[in-house]
């Protein structure tokens, strides 16, 4: 397997953006962290901190090595010696996390699997690096950024776990193959939850540059009536059912009808609901 920058340049061919929410390229990242002074530390972030969001609590239970190849083969790449898989405190996946650390005794880089506080502002990426410094699991908000000091002030690479599983695919498939899917600018796949009247949530994998209307009626949905769809989570917003229904699911598309990708989170709202109500029940 390629390691360093040679594997680095593979991914950035891929095109993979980041699975998290903002949708910053991958290999932008490693490089920053790679070039950084210091043996470098590696985060996942699987706490999940969207409330509407499921897709990497499915990604860690059912596919818990994925995303350990992916942690192995990115510590490799930016040269770390070290790496943590955070989770939210008690969060249902533990077992399965467990049991899968527990069969890779083969693995070069030792991962530590954490527990921080389940609030949203906890899974946040300076707070991740906050927690693991001094076990307070709140943002920071000055620089150095954790690309330059994070964990232990050393150069700190932090993805989302569905993030790492498709580096792990890119290194078994290639780049080539990764752009076979999706769309041209944003390829690949994604995870998205998908919520709505009578569906609790449903997690799906969909080609990037899928409709969203698509999407909600492949989960057994219906825009038809509806008041509006919530695009993106805390990232995103409310957007009427007649002009989401035909919006692709990527960033760019996203940004110009005044909304975002987010994590992937589409919560169709019922014919009767506010979308502010809706909002400001949601748990901080």
């Amino acid at each position: 397997t390629l390691a360093g920058p040679a594997f680095i340049d593979v991914v950035e061919a891929s095109g993979l953006l980041g699975r998290g929410g903002a949708g910053f390229p991958v290999a932008r990242k490693m490089r920053s962290v790679a070039s950084g002074r210091g043996r470098a530390v590696v985060v996942a972030n699987g706490c999940e901190g969207e409330p509407a969001s499921g897709k990497d609590s499915i990604l860690l239970a059912g596919t818990p090595h994925l995303v350990l190849d992916g942690i192995q083969l990115a510590a490799r790449a930016v040269g770390a010696d070290r790496a943590h898989l955070m989770v939210h405190l008690g969060s249902p996946v533990l077992p399965n996390l467990r049991a899968a650390l527990a069969e890779r005794r083969g693995d070069a880089v030792p991962v530590s699997l954490e527990q921080v506080p389940k609030r949203y502002v906890s899974s946040e990426e300076s707070a991740l690096v906050n927690f693991l410094n001094t076990g307070e699991a709140l943002p920071m908000f000055t620089p150095p950024r954790p690309f330059e000091r994070g964990v232990a002030r050393r150069p700190t690479l932090i993805n989302n776990v569905e993030s790492l599983a498709h580096v792990a695919t890119i290194a078994r498939y290639g780049a080539d193959w990764f752009r076979q899917m999706g769309d041209s600018q944003e390829p690949g796949t994604m995870l998205v939850t998908v919520s709505g009247p009578g569906v609790s949530r449903r997690v799906a994998e969909v080609a990037t540059g899928t409709s969203i209307g698509r999407v909600v009626e492949a989960a057994g949905l219906s825009l038809a009536g509806s008041a509006g769809v919530l695009v993106g989570g805390y990232f995103g917003s409310w957007l009427p059912a007649e002009q989401a229904g035909a919006l692709p699911l990527t960033h760019a598309a996203m940004r110009a009808a005044g909304s975002a990708l987010g994590a992937g989170v589409l919560a169709v709202l019922p014919p009767d609901s506010c979308g502010i109500a809706e909002t400001a029940r949601v748990p901080a």
